[in-house]
């Protein structure tokens, strides 16, 4: 085989392994209670993530209530962190 096709073979695991490795996380974190389940997200689960120092699925679940951008997202987050 062509090293590109080689590459690319290896970049879409890679890809696929990544998707999978966060599906287990957020059904870990659902099962654990710190994430709500698709739909009843609020912002004290938003807040309760950040406390608990999951700042990304923070952010993830902050973008579930508002339909925001990620940047949005990130944005409104940090600035729940400092204040």
């Amino acid at each position: 085989m062509h090293f590109s096709l080689w590459l690319a073979l290896t970049l879409l695991l890679l890809a696929i392994g990544a998707q999978l490795l966060a599906a287990l996380q957020l059904a870990a974190l659902r099962r654990a209670g710190h994430y709500p389940m698709r739909g009843q997200a609020l912002m004290a689960d938003v807040e309760r993530l950040l406390k608990s120092g999951h700042r990304s699925w923070a952010i993830r679940c902050y973008r579930e209530i508002h339909a925001c951008t990620l940047r949005q997202a990130r944005d409104a987050v940090e600035a729940l962190a400092k204040g």
